[in-house]
């Protein structure tokens, strides 16, 4: 009966200590941003000893076994592994049924054509330095050295004393951290103030979808599955089950951490078989000691649900996962599951093609789905050492009353669940708002506004006088005179306060202030372009123009400025077809458009079969203009701007042969003052970052984030900060 009040004083006080925390973040906001000093104290406290302490029982426990016994209970134990995580491949391929159809598009993220170096698990588990893999807590290789440790220790003799000491040492290591877990109400004070004072509501409402997919899955999982397995094959009942553990389980979910709490785990174990029918034998008691920490690094369903992340981005992205993608995607995350989702879920973007940068959301899930991942890992590992330690001694065993019953149950409430959490997420789900938040999209710095002529008159030789030299010209006339082509985005393009604004803009407002004087903007296209040019009319243009040879005849160029990657904007529907640049061109009866035509000439050459044809402005493709056309050719770059407005459509960059064409700014022939100049600033902004810092605002979409000051009550409704 103490030990029962005691556990239930510790998990009242632990509880409340995360609700007083939150509540805390809640009400001081940021202001509770140094409290994740404690946070990661009281944490760095709770991991100290749980290596040493993993080390210690597999070796010493391992050591006192024989090989025939300890083969048995591994297989056994592999064989109930395979079964759990069998019940998380199911989930895995039917957890993105909730989410309902869902178009969007994205902007430019180079981890489309960026090469990562794959995952080296050798070096993660096989222990070549152990001391190396202790000091940088490798788990998997500190676990399968320990295991060897233990496997040479069982034909030594005299050893007793040695495996004695162990447990001494074993016994010492399990009192600091009950010590420990003394303070954990003001470790999860801390944490639970951090977390609610700095994640903002807005951060949440993006991951809305995923977050309810990933909570529904841990509590038919967690809550019903696997408790119904533990009661169907031990006869332990759910009930129990939550009783015992309540206190290991808020601690887990307030730290978000497995680890550090192994020690309580495998008391909270033995204290369910004690109560159960057999009760708890010595050597039910070692068992119990050595499978816990020896099951720790594998793969739990937690850890392993958790990867529906990707298929969740690929929805996300407006591009939902086939057949051939679902079966790919459970394969790789078997092997991904061996290591944490900070390392897996990067490696898996990657492998799929999906935006690297939209690892940032998970990062920011994790503040509420890490918890509930460990807890659904914690009830795992109680399922895998119940399990296999039961049938290992002869006392577990199926009953199949209650297994049929259980799963008819299971199947009603499973089927229920996912119905109401799809048609929740249906009238709930707001159209994607990145095309809103690019058309509001503003300058990085501020810039006077600028004059913008589109009516053509400026072409006439009478408005604007001819000079060779274009640098002295700018500078006695004041005014910096820039041709722009419409429609490039995110080059150049109007808001939707109808300025003129883009990477390229803003390029020209900062070459005018270097100058001294004023920039305007002068609307061409690419057929007027270099008669403007040549009569003097434009000192340059600016608006995402391709280096190309056919224009070297009527203009000179600057120095390139950016690369950008050519690619295909496709519906849909037709990406695959698009994907692959060695078969595409053995393909019969495509149709291209291209809006430029240089890039139109050569892929005729490229792809006799197929018919390619020059229109003066993407929007033509989008608007359905061509019907027929399967793709238009575009970089990118450029293109993912184009899908944040038309969302049906996608940037595919064929594989494996990328091409890259360089982008620079037209600028009259015959004027080399004038060429040194532009060349010479180009270079000079390209040393100080600008021109990245502005690649990323206008074409990665920073620009388009904006940053909101945390809510909280004592600022926003009491007025006191």
């Amino acid at each position: 009966m103490s030990y029962n009040c005691l556990h239930m004083k510790l998990s009242t006080k632990i509880l409340l200590g995360l609700l007083l925390g939150i509540g805390v973040g809640l009400f001081f906001g940021e202001l509770c941003e140094p409290l994740h000093y404690i946070g990661d104290g009281f944490i760095g406290l709770m991991q100290m000893t749980v290596l040493p302490y993993i080390m210690v029982g597999i070796i010493a426990n391992l050591g006192r076994m024989s090989l025939v016994d300890g083969k048995d209970m591994l297989l056994k134990g592999v064989i109930v592994l395979a079964s759990i995580l069998g019940i998380g491949v199911v989930t895995l391929l039917f957890l993105p049924l909730i989410l309902p159809e869902w178009t969007s598009g994205s902007f430019f993220n180079p981890a489309v054509i960026a090469i990562e170096e794959p995952l080296n698990f050798i070096d993660l588990y096989i222990p070549s330095n152990p001391f190396s893999s202790m000091a940088n807590n490798v788990v998997p290789a500190v676990v399968l050295f320990s295991i060897f440790l233990g496997i040479g220790l069982t034909g030594i003799k005299n050893k007793e004393k040695l495996l004695d000491n162990l447990d001494i040492l074993g016994d010492a290591l399990n009192e600091i951290n009950k010590m420990v877990v003394r303070i954990t109400p003001i470790g999860v004070f801390a944490i639970g103030a951090y977390n609610a004072g700095t994640m903002t509501v807005e951060e949440m409402q993006r991951l809305h979808s995923y977050i309810i997919m990933y909570s529904l899955a841990v509590i038919l999982l967690g809550g019903y599955w696997l408790p119904m397995l533990i009661n169907v094959t031990t006869g332990i009942k759910p009930s129990r089950l939550f009783a015992v553990t309540k206190t290991t389980m808020l601690t887990i979910f307030a730290t978000s951490k497995i680890i550090i709490v192994l020690p309580q785990l495998i008391d909270d174990i033995k204290q369910l078989i004690k109560e159960s029918k057999h009760g708890l034998t010595e050597d039910e008691e070692s068992k119990i000691e050595l499978l816990v920490p020896l099951s720790y690094p594998f793969p739990n369903i937690g850890t392993f649900v958790v990867f529906v992340f990707v298929p969740f981005v690929a929805w996300y992205m407006g591009s939902s996962f086939g057949l051939f993608e679902n079966i790919a995607f459970v394969f790789a995350t078997t092997l991904s599951s061996f290591v944490a989702p900070v390392t897996g879920i990067p490696f898996l973007l990657d492998l799929f093609k999906l935006p690297q940068d939209m690892f940032q959301l998970f990062v920011i899930s994790s503040v509420y789905t890490d918890r509930i991942r460990v807890v659904l890992g914690t009830i795992h590992l109680i399922a895998l050492t119940i399990i296999t330690v039961k049938w290992t001694i002869g006392k577990a065993g199926i009953d199949f009353g209650k297994l049929i019953k259980g799963v008819i149950i299971g199947s009603v409430l499973t089927v229920g669940l996912f119905i109401g959490a799809r048609y929740y997420l249906k009238e709930t789900l707001l159209e994607s708002n990145q095309y809103e938040e690019f058309v509001q999209m503003e300058f990085r710095t501020p810039h006077q506004k600028a004059k913008v002529i589109t009516d053509g008159n400026y072409a006439n030789d009478s408005i604007i006088k001819f000079r060779r030299n274009n640098l002295r010209d700018i500078r006695e006339r004041g005014v910096l005179r820039v041709g722009y082509i419409s429609d490039h985005l995110p080059y150049a393009y109007r808001n939707n306060e109808g300025e003129l604004v883009g990477f390229d803009v803003e390029m020209a407002h900062l070459l005018a202030e270097e100058l001294g004087v004023k920039p305007e903007f002068y609307r061409v296209s690419y057929e007027n372009m270099p008669l403007h040019l040549a009569k003097g009319n434009i000192n340059i243009i600016m608006s995402g123009v391709s280096k190309t040879i056919d224009m070297l005849e009527t203009n000179d160029f600057s120095i390139t400025y950016l690369n950008q990657t050519l690619a295909f904007i496709v519906p849909d529907y037709n990406r695959k077809l698009f994907g692959n640049s060695e078969s595409l061109n053995k393909k019969d009866s495509l149709k291209i458009v291209s809006a430029n035509p240089y890039l139109t000439a050569k892929l005729s050459t490229a792809m006799p079969n197929g018919e390619v044809l020059n229109v003066a402005s993407p929007r033509q493709f989008f608007k359905g203009n061509h019907p027929d056309a399967d793709a238009l050719l575009f970089s990118a770059e450029a293109g993912a701007a184009w899908t944040l407005i038309y969302p049906y459509y996608q940037v595919v960059v064929p594989q494996p042969n990328i091409v890259t064409i360089p982008n620079a700014y037209p600028i009259p022939q015959n004027d080399s003052s004038w060429k040194e100049y532009v060349d010479t600033w180009i270079e000079l902004k390209s040393k100080d970052g600008t021109i990245d810092k502005l690649f990323k605002h206008w074409v990665e979409g920073q620009g388009a984030e904006i940053k909101e000051k945390r809510w909280c009550i004592a600022h926003d409704v009491l007025g006191w900060l």
